[in-house]
């Protein structure tokens, strides 16, 4: 089963600290074109703040190649293979949210979000009415990697069906408990839901990730993430579908509802 899930974000030390500036620091000496280990190594013991830092200072320059090599040495030195697909994501990330701002933007400090019906998304920005820029970049680092994650056969097939509803949409994790206690008290031990948890925003390595909540046989609720490896591996497809490799779990039966929406 998947670990248990925390709804603190990461938080470090160094996560008040900035990366140096420029990103000659980042550079082999001796060719000028390889990424420096010390960049692998401020990235592997670097909090979420300094990690966003250094990969907007990379991918300023860097090839593609670079920062897949990047990434492979993240992975490989720090023992978590999930930084690998938020570095690969880095660069797209990075360019298109600039491009989408001042396409809203227009050179304007604030966004009004009067319109816009996703409570999810401002609660990750952390505003309400107006959206500043600031605001705007924590939901897109959060948006983005689920973006990305729906995009892949096995969650696309699961955000599409209908009958079932296996992912009703954009839910937080008090939404997800209300919907499973209900007025009557908890639903039976094994009812779940899946949604995406608004605590990893990338380039924290479980973003985009799903998290499975559910109740158990004590009936107390839990929450355990899903992460991408466990549906991909070395890029492949796991050829168990998703849903079935739920359903094998001894804690998880049926399918819970959602009683109110933000899809």
């Amino acid at each position: 089963m998947p670990q248990e899930e925390s709804e603190a974000g990461e938080k470090s030390p160094s996560d008040s600290e900035s990366t140096r500036e420029g990103n000659s620091c980042y550079r082999n000496s001796r060719t000028g074109n390889s990424i420096s280990d010390l960049a692998i190594f401020n990235y592997c013991l670097g909090g979420s703040t300094e990690r966003t830092l250094l990969l907007k200072d990379i991918t300023s320059s860097a090839s593609n190649e670079e920062i897949l090599e990047f990434a492979d040495q993240v992975a490989l030195y720090s023992g978590c293979s999930h930084h690998r697909n938020q570095i690969r994501i880095a660069k797209r990330l990075i360019e298109e949210g600039a491009r989408f701002w001042n396409s809203i933007s227009q050179d304007n400090q604030h966004v009004n979000w009067e319109s816009v019906d996703f409570e999810i998304l401002r609660k990750v920005a952390g505003c309400r009415d107006c959206m500043t820029k600031e605001n705007f970049e924590k939901m897109w680092r959060w948006l983005y990697p689920v973006a990305f994650a729906l995009s892949r056969s096995a969650l696309r097939e699961m955000w599409s069906s209908k009958s079932p509803t296996w992912i009703e949409g954009f839910v937080t994790k008090e939404e997800a408990e209300a919907s499973l206690q209900g007025p009557g008290g908890s639903q039976k031990p094994g009812t779940f839901i899946l949604r995406f948890p608004t605590s990893r925003s990338w380039p924290h390595p479980d973003a985009g990730s799903i998290v499975v909540t559910y109740v158990g046989a004590d009936y107390s609720l839990h929450h355990r993430l899903l992460s991408l490896d466990h549906i991909y591996c070395n890029g492949e497809m796991n050829m168990t579908p998703l849903p079935e490799m739920l359903l094998a779990e001894p804690e998880l039966s049926q399918l819970g509802r959602i009683s109110t929406r933000s899809r």
